[in-house]
C-alpha cells in the first residue's frame, strides 16, 4: 500500500501570542519600578552656614517677640538717636504695621511672632537631619520657605521706609539674615551634585 509522504506531517504553524504556547491570551507587560531621581548633595559649607543663619534669626526674633508681649516700648534700641532713622519703639508698636493686615485685623498676628515661627521652621528645615532627608519635598519646602521670607522682608521694608519712615535695628538684622539664607540656598542648589549610593549625605563633598 502506497503511502503519501508528508501527508500526515503537514500542520498549521502556531501563532505567537506572547505566552510561548499555541493559542491562549497575550501576556501582560511586566510593570517596571519607577526610576528614582538622584538625591542632590550641596557643598559641605551650605548646611553649616544655613544652620548658623537660622539660629541667629531665631534668637533675634525671639527677643522681638518677647518685647512685643512684655513691653514693646522698653525695647533696647542702642543705635537710636533723637531725629535719626532708627526708632525701634515706633516700628514695633505701630498698630498697622507691627501686625499682618493690621489695618483690617487689629492685633491678630504680630509680625514678631510670625518671624519667630518662620525662623523655627527654617531652622528645622536646615538642620543636618533635614539636609540628609531623601524625600525631594524637604528641599522644595526649604527653598519655598526662603522665598516666602524674602517676599515678607520686601513688604516690611516698604512699611518701615515708606510708611513709618523709621527702621528697627533688630528687624534689620532679621532682614539681612533672611536675604543671606536665600542666597546660600540658591548657591547650594546650583552647586549641588548627585549623591553617591550607600554613602552619608555630606561625604561626597570635601
Amino acid at each position: 500500500m502506497a503511502r503519501v509522504v508528508g501527508a500526515d506531517t503537514h500542520r498549521t504553524p502556531s501563532v505567537a501570542t506572547g505566552t510561548g504556547r499555541t493559542g491562549g491570551t497575550p501576556s501582560r507587560p511586566v510593570p517596571q519600578d519607577p526610576v528614582e531621581e538622584p538625591r542632590l548633595v550641596p557643598p559641605r559649607w551650605v548646611p553649616i552656614t544655613t544652620m548658623v543663619i537660622c539660629t541667629l534669626a531665631v534668637a533675634d526674633s525671639a527677643y522681638l517677640t518677647y518685647t512685643h508681649f512684655a513691653n514693646p516700648k522698653a525695647i533696647a534700641c542702642f543705635l537710636a538717636k533723637p531725629g535719626s532713622l532708627i526708632n525701634c519703639g515706633l516700628v514695633t508698636t505701630s498698630p498697622r504695621y507691627s501686625y499682618f493686615f493690621g489695618s483690617v485685623f487689629h492685633h491678630l498676628v504680630p509680625v514678631a511672632l510670625a518671624g519667630l515661627v518662620w525662623s523655627v521652621v527654617m531652622l528645622a528645615l536646615c538642620s543636618p537631619w533635614a539636609w540628609r532627608a531623601a524625600p525631594p519635598w524637604v528641599a522644595r519646602a526649604r527653598l519655598a520657605g526662603s522665598v516666602a521670607g524674602v517676599a515678607t522682608v520686601f513688604w516690611l521694608l516698604w512699611a518701615e521706609l515708606i510708611k513709618l519712615r523709621h527702621i528697627c535695628e533688630y528687624c534689620t538684622v532679621v532682614h539681612m539674615l533672611t536675604f543671606a539664607l536665600f542666597v546660600v540656598l540658591v548657591l547650594g542648589t546650583a552647586l549641588a551634585v548627585p549623591a553617591e549610593p550607600d554613602r552619608p549625605a555630606f561625604d561626597e563633598m570635601a
